[in-house]
């Protein structure tokens, strides 16, 4: 990956295993949530694989740090029915919008 187009990218489980985007450190050492509030961000979409693990941790930090958290459950993809479901569940819960139709691959 290309680190040139973005402004800043997040490292997670280099040395111990992390789900949430939140978990990561940018190079100078600050943090997604931080990284966002010195920038006014106080809304975000999330995407990506998979939604029952990844995702499911990313929505519901983004949420519990007070950001409106959106889930492009199109532009995301489960990996088991049973875990997707519960995931869904837990970030509807947390306060998270989810649009879109869940993508599982089993």
């Amino acid at each position: 990956l290309d680190p040139q187009p973005f402004d800043a990218v997040f490292s997670k489980g280099e040395h111990a295993a992390a789900y949430s985007g939140f978990e990561g450190v940018a190079q100078d050492g600050s943090g997604l949530a931080e990284w966002l509030r010195t920038r006014s961000v106080d809304a975000v979409d999330v995407v990506g694989i998979a939604t029952d693990h990844c995702v499911r941790a990313t929505a519901v930090d983004a949420a519990r740090e007070g950001f409106q958290t959106t889930v492009r459950l199109e532009l995301t993809a489960g990996v088991a029915l049973a875990s997707t479901e519960a995931a869904l569940t837990q970030m509807r819960e947390s306060g998270c919008v989810l649009v879109g139709a869940p993508i599982v691959r089993a």
